[in-house]
């Protein structure tokens, strides 16, 4: 996933522009910072530090994304760490931005104290992700095997409300932000053939073909049309005193 990450995630400047104007209210400003968790090769970190002049450090778990980190942003703090065991001290950070990030959590409890622990008091937790019907993502007709009923890549809003609330999070905003995911039929076949998406690096391999098979068709054969666009969820949470 790292080797084609970027390429297959990549997100346009006024979509990265559309999630810092719905995240700024949450952010903290000049002299803060952010935890950008689970930062993946850093698509969001420059974003964040330059919209609101904050000092980002990101969390990454994995050593193949982190290098792939250090080649796009050079001058940025990356490390190493689950988030179910976050590499800080208490109290540190201003906000903790997550982006697609939560289904790859394997202990949402111990993740949620967690956050808590190392944000200050009142800081913000922002979700970023899919979390309503996953029918409607512009790629599970093609690949519904990638969202299976009940697995951690289906979670609501209002699981993630239960389950960060017992930590003492409370929900303060929820929003839907439109992106472009493709321009057109051929650019989403280009993307997802990186298997750069999550859900999709998970299927079998024959599983994967198979709907890749038919998502060429339809673009081939005009079928699918362009531009590609999603909404997805900003879930905001409060940590409290």
């Amino acid at each position: 996933m790292a080797a084609g990450y970027d390429r297959g995630r990549r997100l346009r400047s006024q979509d990265l522009e559309s999630w810092m104007a719905a995240a700024i209210p949450y952010l903290s400003s000049a002299g803060g910072r952010i935890l950008d968790l689970g930062a993946g090769t850093g698509r969001f970190s420059g974003t964040l530090a330059r919209s609101c002049g904050a000092t980002v450090v990101a969390g990454e778990p994995s050593a193949a994304m982190r290098a792939a980190f250090r080649s796009n942003l050079p001058d940025a703090l990356v490390v190493g760490g689950a988030a179910e065991a976050l590499p800080f001290r208490a109290g540190v950070f201003d906000a903790v931005w997550a982006s697609q990030v939560i289904h790859h959590v394997t202990d949402l409890t111990a993740c949620a104290a967690e956050v808590r622990r190392v944000l200050r008091p009142h800081g913000h937790l922002l979700l970023r992700g899919g979390f309503g019907a996953v029918q409607e993502l512009p790629l599970y007709r093609y690949f519904p095997l990638a969202w299976p009923p009940g697995s951690a890549v289906c979670l609501t809003v209002e699981q993630l409300a239960g389950a960060l609330g017992d930590a003492g999070f409370a929900m303060v905003d929820h929003v839907q932000v439109e992106q472009t995911f493709a321009r057109d039929a051929g650019e989403l076949v280009r993307k997802v053939e990186t298997r750069a998406l999550s859900p999709l690096a998970g299927l079998p391999d024959e599983t994967f073909e198979r709907g890749l098979s038919a998502l060429r068709s339809d673009a081939d054969s005009g079928r699918l049309t362009g531009p590609i666009v999603e909404r997805l969820d900003l879930v905001v949470f409060r940590a409290p005193v």
